[in-house]
């Protein structure tokens, strides 16, 4: 990837449902016991030399920015760090207290990332995975590792109150 990613609104003509399933097979997600469709959300894009390269979806709920999914191609060129800090900007627009995430106790890449960018850990769920496969059977039982998928674990990145001029 030679030019840094331009990161903005996906829009339709950007096929995030193929981009997506490019990676993952499919748009469906299962987290902490909710199904979610991340072609249905909104998103944001990394764009570099006019191709996607990668897609952040979340979802806006009270207080908190949820990402649901964040995945660059290829991998450790800082396009999920541009993605990560796009959506911590837009929840920063929006008066928001937290940006958080789940990942699975077998995905060491992602808890290293998200650490990386600032993110700390504050719940895991023992067993949830194994809970979620009632929802979407496809989820694996061990990753490509070996390492068996069991649990989740959540992120989050708190976020200052905006400060108030007098």
């Amino acid at each position: 990837m030679e030019a840094r990613p331009l990161v903005r609104t996906a829009v339709v003509t950007d096929d995030v449902a193929g981009w997506v399933c490019r990676y993952w097979q499919d748009t469906i997600m299962v987290v902490h016991r909710r199904r979610y469709d991340v072609a249905a959300l909104p998103a944001l894009v990394a764009v570099a030399d006019e191709l996607i390269v990668g897609v952040l979806s979340y979802l806006v709920e009270a207080d908190a920015l949820e990402i649901v999914l964040c995945h660059a191609q290829p991998p450790r060129q800082g396009v999920g760090r541009a993605l990560v800090n796009a959506a911590v900007g837009l929840a920063r627009q929006q008066s928001l207290r937290r940006v958080w995430c789940t990942t699975t106790n077998d995905n060491l890449a992602a808890l290293g990332f998200w650490q990386a960018v600032g993110f700390a850990l504050v719940a895991l769920r023992p067993g949830a995975v194994t809970l979620a496969r009632e929802l979407k059977p496809t989820i694996p039982l061990c990753s490509y590792h070996g390492l068996p998928i069991r649990d989740e674990l959540d992120l989050e990145l708190q976020l200052p109150p905006a400060s108030t001029t007098r």
